[in-house]
């Protein structure tokens, strides 16, 4: 129950991210690229309210330079309560940097790039490189002395964080590739009512699209189970947390370890069976996709769960042995 509204938050940013990915949503001047949410749409609503006339332009430059401000005063409130760190510092360079980026945002003519229409993903992919650095670096240093406890609250932290990325990266970035590669084909392949009644290249592109679908399946597939694997790990520390001896702990490890094992090995088939069904249909299709993938991590990850497992049996099995002496 303590994370139902989490859980909620996570399936309201999927529905965000599949509107967003729609082609309609893609709204010129307001929604162009998710890296630049939500810069795009406060200074598309600034340079609006600064065009209504002078008090509305007086109001703008106050909300401008509120806005811009905003990471100096985290770096003041810090201070002031002396917890400044070396990483703090970054906080006054980010105030600059949202200076620069929300002027831009305001005035998106005045910004000329060598390729056109990444302007706007430029600006909020280089603020959100340096708010995400600013961040680890952050984190680092409250947590490099914490006990156990504090360590297990940031580690939980961090994974549910890693949720919303696994969200994203199956409903927004991966919905948005599936629709780009389907209008692709179906731009490169496209022909007249005639000729495609005369050749059937309509039919034909149903199995390409199809493949796109399965393609985006399979990419997908290593996330969802990520965040199944998540979810397994948030109950893991919160068994520990409680008693890291008992048996609920041992078999929440357990389990999240043979989870991982089995969503490997279905990832791998998938990806096996995807690639050999290219192969033997590869004639019919418009578009194929070869990629060469080594799970090296998530190998990595499956063995690391088992050697915890193995670990906390055997700290379970001495602790009772030990009571038993007693």
């Amino acid at each position: 129950m303590r994370y139902k509204i989490f859980y909620t938050a996570l399936v309201l940013e999927a529905i965000f991210c599949v509107i967003f990915a729609l082609p309609q949503m893609q709204v010129s001047g307001m929604f162009t690229t998710i890296t630049a949410f939500p810069f795009e749409q406060i200074g598309w609503g600034l340079r609006r309210l600064s065009l209504s006339g002078r008090a509305g332009n007086a109001v703008a430059v106050a909300f401008y330079l509120l806005l811009s401000l905003l990471p100096c005063v985290v770096f003041f409130i810090l201070r002031s309560r002396k917890m400044l760190c070396r990483a703090d510092w970054l906080l006054p360079a980010m105030s600059a940097l949202l200076f620069f980026v929300n002027y831009y945002m305001i005035n998106p003519g005045l910004l000329q790039t060598g390729v056109a229409g990444s302007g706007k993903w430029m600006l909020g992919s280089t603020f959100y490189a340096v708010l995400c650095g600013y961040l680890a670096l952050r984190m680092l240093h409250m947590y490099t002395s914490a006990d156990v406890r504090k360590l297990q609250a940031a580690l939980k932290i961090l994974l549910l964080f890693t949720m919303t990325a696994f969200v994203f990266a199956i409903f927004g970035q991966g919905i948005g590739d599936l629709l780009s590669a389907v209008e692709a084909v179906r731009s490169g392949n496209s022909m007249s009512s005639v000729e495609a009644a005369v050749f059937g290249t309509a039919q034909e592109l149903t199995l390409t699209y199809a493949f796109l679908v399965f393609q985006f399946a399979v990419k997908a597939m290593p996330y969802s189970m990520d965040l199944v694997a998540v979810f397994f790990a948030v109950k893991m520390l919160d068994a520990l947390a409680q008693d890291r001896y008992s048996d609920a702990a041992v078999s929440t490890v357990g389990r999240l370890a043979d989870f991982c094992r089995s969503a490997l090995m279905v990832t791998i088939a998938a990806e096996i069976l995807f690639h050999v069904l290219q192969l033997l249909l590869h004639r019919y299709l418009y578009r194929v996709n070869i990629t060469i993938h080594f799970p090296v991590l998530s190998i990595v990850f499956v063995l690391a769960m088992l050697l915890a497992a193995r670990y906390l049996q055997e700290d379970q099995r001495m602790k009772q042995e030990h009571d038993l002496f007693i």
